[in-house]
């Protein structure tokens, strides 16, 4: 049976976004991928304490912003665990389920720099290469001293990006603006929602009230 190539991009999709998308478009070329799965969190450990909007909402957000992509596509084992989800252990479990396929975890540089604190790190080159979405493109990639032997090896890898600007944290931010503003915040804050996301993940929040306050 031919090897697939898969790019996997998690994260909470607290809404997903435009920066979102730009990473798999960036992380498919640079691997020259069959497929990028979205892969949204259900508990993540790191972030406990985030106000995450429902894990069903956020899935459903995700499937509206890569619709119409063939080779794009949900995988919903995260939302499906109980309990706080582990990479290493997904990667292990992905990896057994489909023999067939080769991954890359594709991650941003901020995750690079606290990647030796998650769960067994070491193990998780046994599953997939690990690709650092890096926006400044040109320069020096900056490797913690821990990780530099997988970059000697090609287990780790620089993926270049264009500058996209746009985080989850600021759009909670400007929707809560456009619940509470008045006059030009209100229109600037729609005007830069609409910008940052796909147009069916803006207007279902709109509709379903999605984030109605501010959020962490």
């Amino acid at each position: 049976m031919p090897t697939r190539q898969i790019c996997i991009i998690g994260g909470t999709f607290n809404p997903i976004h435009m920066g979102h998308l730009q990473m798999a478009r960036s992380a498919q070329a640079q691997c020259m991928a069959d497929e990028v799965w979205f892969m949204p969190a259900g508990q993540p450990w790191q972030k406990a304490n985030i106000d995450l909007a429902p894990s069903d909402v956020r899935k459903h957000l995700v499937e509206l912003a890569i619709e119409g992509v063939h080779s794009w596509r949900l995988e919903p084992f995260e939302l499906e665990c109980q309990g706080p989800t582990y990479t290493v252990d997904t990667l292990e479990l992905l990896s057994d389920k489909h023999p067939d396929c080769k991954f890359a975890l594709v991650i941003g540089a901020d995750q690079l720099a606290n990647l030796t604190t998650w769960k067994h790190w070491q193990s998780l080159f046994d599953y997939a290469r690990i690709g650092v979405v890096d926006r400044v493109q040109w320069g020096e990639f900056k490797v913690p001293e821990a990780l530099k032997r997988h970059l000697m090896q090609d287990r780790l890898f620089r993926i270049p990006m264009p500058s996209v600007n746009i985080s989850s944290t600021q759009i909670r931010r400007q929707f809560a603006l456009l619940h509470s503003g008045t006059g030009d915040v209100l229109e600037t804050a729609r005007f830069k929602l609409e910008a940052s996301l796909p147009t069916a993940v803006f207007k279902y929040i709109i509709k379903h009230s999605v984030y109605g306050r501010a959020q962490p």
